[in-house]
């Protein structure tokens, strides 16, 4: 039976390696104020380590970073320069441009903050997922195989690993902030960021044979900074 939705919603934390259940703690990140790209909640981030705003956070997921480094389908942990997954984007906190004190699920390409009066600065304070044996639920973005057995062999396979698809640099922020990235299956490789696991099993999202199936990732060792 096909599955009912195909529209993404990002990488949603679920339980950690082992099935144990995950604390969902969080650490605490810095962006920019003003950056180039918009962060969404869902979205794999890393740390610019280019571009003069070396050290801050940016959304992995964006065809091109903020640094200036292809993100999205053509994330890879090889790249020069390249910042390595510190984990899923959660939200925002930060004081915009009329003072009010703001929590949010993104962070808006060139928003302009305050001066944060606790702080003395106005940059914009960022929580993220960082456990590096947190597993996700992604929707994958196409069928698994075209056969229970081609889907199957997608699970763990030695040395293929998946990214999210690139999104786009504003949308879905006018939505609701939050993600709206799928796991590309056909661009399978070795330095890619996500190892898919298992089916999600959730009802009417299980069909591995048609596109929309939920799927259990975790980022692969070699591309994740907290290793």
């Amino acid at each position: 039976m096909a599955n009912t939705n195909t529209v993404g919603f990002g990488l949603r934390s679920t339980m950690t390696v082992g099935n144990t259940p995950a604390t969902q703690g969080q650490s605490e990140f810095k962006i920019q104020t003003a950056p180039g790209t918009s962060t969404f909640k869902g979205d794999p981030v890393n740390i610019q380590a280019a571009a003069g705003a070396d050290g801050y956070l940016q959304d992995a997921a964006q065809g091109t970073m903020d640094d200036g480094i292809t993100g999205g389908v053509g994330w890879a942990n090889n790249t020069a320069n390249i910042g390595l997954l510190v984990g899923v984007f959660n939200g925002a906190f930060y004081v915009d441009s009329t003072g009010k004190p703001t929590w949010a699920n993104s962070v808006t390409a060139a928003v302009v903050t305050s001066t944060n009066y606790n702080t003395g600065s106005n940059e914009i304070d960022a929580f993220v997922i960082t456990d590096p044996m947190q597993e996700y639920t992604v929707r994958a973005d196409a069928l698994l195989g075209a056969t229970t057995a081609a889907a199957q062999a997608l699970f763990n396979p030695a040395g293929t690993f998946y990214n999210v698809n690139s999104v786009d640099l504003l949308t879905p922020t006018n939505v609701d902030g939050m993600s709206r990235t799928t796991l590309d299956i056909a661009g399978s490789g070795a330095n890619n960021a996500f190892t898919m696991v298992r089916s999600a099993n959730i009802p009417n999202q299980n069909d591995l044979l048609s596109q929309g199936a939920d799927v259990i990732v975790t980022i692969q060792p070699a591309s994740a900074l907290y290793n």
